[in-house]
């Protein structure tokens, strides 16, 4: 079978599911490419579609500083762009002849591509949140649809990355993480690639190291590249990046931005979380983590470390977030690995 998969070209949607993806595929005695935007052109599996744009194509950040504004309405969706991806990966479908595409959740050209071709295409949900932040969806795919004349279809699979308890799908997997157990700090501090680009300007980081130096515990914060001008508390390690997987293994208090590749992570690891949403889907993927009492939310505007510091405080403190954590982190477990996702596919289709 000929499987292409779709994807915007950012690292945390290629990784860590849609390259290992392509791999299984691959391991099983398939063709499988990736099909994304230049800006990724450099990782395994891949073929450029020159129109899809990277988040850096579309110039500086906007003068935005989440303390000050609170969370940042970011567009999920472009008819433009979308326009272009289908156009791009219609071009290179045409010829490499696909029997089914598999789109990762943010990516809707492989979806109209796969209805022009008249073949299945399925769904990897690296976001399942997400597409509710786009008002009149069904609308405005429609509206795409009918510049490329074509009617509209429904997904043929539909791969979930966490158990039914955090959002439905036809079938659900787990993400293997790295298990490995090192002597890390008690609180893990990160707000993941994407915001690194968006966070210039802020003191989002100052405020948190701050937060963690009234502590009494280790902690590390990822404070990305760059000089860093703020506050270097003792007990605080500050660096670059972070192994987040290793270090949520041993962490008890997780704060996050609540991107879902970091709360799936979370939740892999059994780690309550402390999250501050700055936009997109990460609202709502705060709001369910505390719905189901694996945390709290914390709203980011006219945040202060010393109200943050109480918030870490109560969820290192408190039993049931704890107790809770696991539970969900042993229902996690008990899924079949994602990549298995190949054998459940060539059945669907």
């Amino acid at each position: 079978m000929r499987v292409l998969l779709t994807s915007l070209p950012i690292r945390s949607h290629l990784m860590p599911t849609v390259v290992p993806l392509a791999r299984a595929f691959r391991d099983r005695g398939h063709d499988a490419v990736i099909a994304t935007g230049p800006a990724m052109a450099h990782v395994e599996h891949t073929v450029v579609m020159p129109d899809i744009p990277a988040p850096s194509d579309f110039g500086p950040p906007p003068p935005w500083i989440p303390e000050r504004d609170g969370t940042l309405d970011v567009p999920l969706w472009a008819d433009e762009l979308v326009v272009r991806a289908a156009a791009n990966i219609l071009d290179f479908a045409r010829t490499w002849r696909p029997d089914v595409i598999v789109r990762e959740t943010n990516e809707y050209g492989g979806q109209i591509a796969a209805e022009v071709l008249g073949i299945p295409h399925a769904v990897v949900d690296i976001a399942p949140f997400a597409p509710l932040e786009i008002e009149h969806l069904d609308e405005r795919k429609d509206k795409v649809r009918a510049r490329f004349h074509v009617a509209g279809t429904d997904s043929s699979f539909t791969a979930g990355l966490a158990p039914s308890y955090w959002h439905p799908a036809q079938h659900h997997y787990r993400v293997p993480t790295d298990r490995t157990s090192v002597d890390g700090p008690e609180i893990v501090a990160t707000f993941g690639t994407n915001a690194a680009l968006l966070l210039s300007g802020s003191n989002l980081l100052h405020v948190v190291a701050d937060a963690l130096g009234r502590l009494p515990v280790r902690s590390v914060l990822a404070i990305g590249e760059g000089e860093w001008t703020g506050p270097r508390p003792a007990n605080v390690e500050l660096l670059p990046e972070i192994p987040q997987q290793q270090l949520l293994n041993s962490a008890k208090v997780f704060v996050t931005h609540a991107g879902y590749s970091s709360v799936r992570e979370s939740l892999t690891a059994g780690v309550p979380m402390v999250s501050l949403p700055l936009f997109a889907d990460q609202p709502r993927n705060a709001a369910k983590v505390e719905e189901l009492k694996a945390g709290v939310s914390v709203e980011v505007k006219g945040l202060t470390a010393g109200g943050l510091a109480e918030k870490i405080t109560h969820v290192l403190d408190v039993k049931a977030y704890h107790d809770t954590a696991e539970t969900l982190a042993a229902q996690m477990a008990e899924l079949p690995v994602f990549t298995e996702i190949p054998d459940h596919l060539v059945s669907a289709v």
